[in-house]
């Protein structure tokens, strides 16, 4: 159950790679279906700004029966048609060993 998960994090690297700092808003596609997430910016910690995925990614948890153990993976697509828009394909392995693509 992730019901109160409304948040992951962007690792620091993968943001640099992908320009994160000026983007606003990611589409996560899986399954054949796209959810659309927008990227919140925080403060920097150490030095370092922060994004992570926020609104949104509480429905593609809920969609996808996402729970506490089951790992995402994140590969970048490019970018949408307008340029603004990260695209990211995603699969998931289930905490009991199964895979989504």
């Amino acid at each position: 159950d992730v019901s109160g998960v409304c948040m992951q994090n962007v690792p620091v690297e993968f943001q640099n790679a992908h320009g994160y700092a000026e983007r606003s808003k990611v589409e996560l596609r899986m399954r054949g279906k796209s959810w659309f997430v927008n990227l919140k910016h925080s403060p920097r910690s150490r030095g370092r700004p922060r994004a992570s995925l926020r609104y949104g990614w509480h429905q593609f948890c809920v969609d996808n029966g996402l729970g506490v153990g089951d790992t995402c993976f994140f590969r970048a697509l490019g970018e949408g048609s307008a340029g603004e828009v990260h695209l990211l394909k995603v699969e998931v392995r289930k905490r009991d060993g199964s895979f989504l693509v």
